[in-house]
């Protein structure tokens, strides 16, 4: 438990990080795009006065500064790759002199016998003098994560928006029954703001996606909590744990990090029948990037957190599906230009929002490019395109699909009892066969269990492991 004097000053940090977002929010859109490009200017100098990565990318690709004159000049900022931030020393990524150096706390321990309160403040280096700094790093589905450092300062922002969101979802009247099942793995983005959650919710609502889902579903049934915040792969597990039986006290559900299948959602309102779904997209190089209507089925761009884009395999804008490059307006302890590393796919949403609100939106996230699969005659399908055709057979407790050769896919399968394996076969062959238009090799495999990947809680429904689609 935090001492009285820390809620105090992270309170001021929260409530001066909520002005600046409650501001922010009230922005007309020319505002807004004049926020983006005096802040986009000022990273760009930043970048290249201090930041040797960037000054070794600006020199390889012959930019300056000062060729950023106005909008159309943007495709001349080069872009950023996932493959540039790993690897990478500490010292490429960010200006040491500017700032200071926040190691993460060592890992809390969420075990009745250890009590979170006892989670170590972070370590600060002597001698530095402007933000602390927290260094962070992304799933590393590759074996090599990404690392990057961020600012306190853009920690508190995230933080507030999502507060702010919060209160949206909750129509003004937070519910404060919740449950946080959360990734404590030292260096990723979701203990960092855990960390500052703390501020205002309980170390006993905190608890670990990497504890036995025995305990997690033990303990949401102990609770009935009102609100749970989590990944879709971990309320997945957690619903078939729970099986037939129901929480229905649960009125909100905040889901992140992942994208939310057709087979998940259905397992959630079987369990949760009373639930509102809510999304957001979020990640570790971009923050908070853009969070879902609650008016219609759209995604709203944080457009005062990122300057987002959409571009086609040549880098240009298209109005089609295409990969979703960001610019990170808030962290310039690790300056996040033109981010093509995502490595997820999306097209925009022109027409105007139910919601009256004036962002940019796109209509969905197709996926990551890294699970696109491939058919027999070259065409890439979106995974969305298998979970949804999945979603209408019976008999399903678990699946995945697995793509290890061009135009074949394997199904992996855990069997509901009572199901004869025959007819689920049958039945997943005749769905998936009618949305590839019988351009793949279907193999379903029955297995016991799906395990994540070593080092990871997350069970992705969809992997491929075909060179070109990674």
């Amino acid at each position: 438990m935090l001492a009285p004097a820390q809620i105090r000053a992270r309170g001021e940090k929260l409530h001066t990080a909520l002005d600046v977002v409650i501001e922010e929010r009230s922005w007309s859109t020319p505002k807004r795009r004049a926020h983006q490009w005096r802040t986009l200017k000022k990273l760009v100098q930043h970048a290249f006065e201090h930041v040797p990565l960037y000054q070794r990318l600006f020199a390889k690709n012959c930019f300056k500064p000062d060729m950023l004159e106005d909008w159309d000049d943007l495709q001349k900022l080069p872009l950023l790759t996932k493959d540039e931030l790993r690897g990478r020393p500490e010292a490429d990524l960010h200006s040491l002199s500017a700032t200071a150096s926040w190691s993460a706390p060592a890992l809390w321990s969420f075990s009745q016998a250890e009590a979170p309160s006892k989670a170590p403040e972070a370590r600060r280096t002597p001698g530095r003098s402007r933000d602390d700094v927290r260094w962070l790093a992304s799933s590393g589905s590759t074996g090599i994560p990404a690392k990057i450092a961020r600012s306190e300062t853009s920690l508190w922002h995230y933080m507030a928006w999502n507060t702010a969101l919060f209160f949206d979802w909750c129509d003004g009247q937070p519910l404060t029954n919740s449950l946080y099942l959360v990734d404590f793995a030292p260096d990723s983005i979701d203990f960092a703001a855990a960390d500052l959650l703390r501020t205002t919710v309980p170390d006993s609502r905190l608890f670990s996606v990497h504890d036995p889902v025995s305990k997690l579903t033990e303990k949401a049934l102990s609770i009935s909590p009102e609100f749970i915040s989590s990944y879709p792969s971990t309320l997945r597990a957690f619903a078939l744990e729970l099986g037939s039986r129901i929480i229905a006290q649960t009125k909100l559900i905040h889901l992140t990090s992942e994208m939310l299948d057709a087979h998940t959602r259905h397992l959630l309102r079987q369990v949760f029948p009373n639930a509102k779904l809510i999304e957001t997209y979020t990640s570790t190089e971009g923050g908070l990037v853009a969070f879902q209507c609650t008016h219609d089925a759209r995604w709203h761009i944080a457009e005062t957190n990122v300057i987002a884009e959409i571009v086609d395999e040549e880098g240009k804008p298209t109005e089609g599906l295409g990969n979703l490059v960001i610019t990170d307006l808030t962290n310039d302890a690790t300056p996040i230009l033109r981010y093509r590393g995502l490595g997820d796919l999306a097209r925009w949403e022109t027409s105007p929002c139910p919601c009256g609100s004036t962002l940019r939106s796109i209509r969905q996230l197709e996926g990551r490019s890294a699970a696109m699969l491939r058919t027999r005659s070259g065409v890439l399908l979106s995974p969305f395109v298998i979970t949804n055709a999945i979603e209408e057979v019976g008999g399903l407790a678990h699946y995945q699909v697995v793509q290890k050769l061009p135009g074949s896919f394997e199904v992996r399968v855990v069997a509901t009892h009572g199901t004869p394996p025959f007819q689920i076969e049958r039945d997943i062959k005749s769905v998936l066969s009618a949305a590839v238009a019988n351009d793949a090799d279907l193999i379903v495999n029955f297995v016991p269990k799906i395990a994540a990947p070593h080092g990871s809680h997350k069970v992705p429904l969809v992997i491929s492991e075909l060179p070109l689609a990674a």
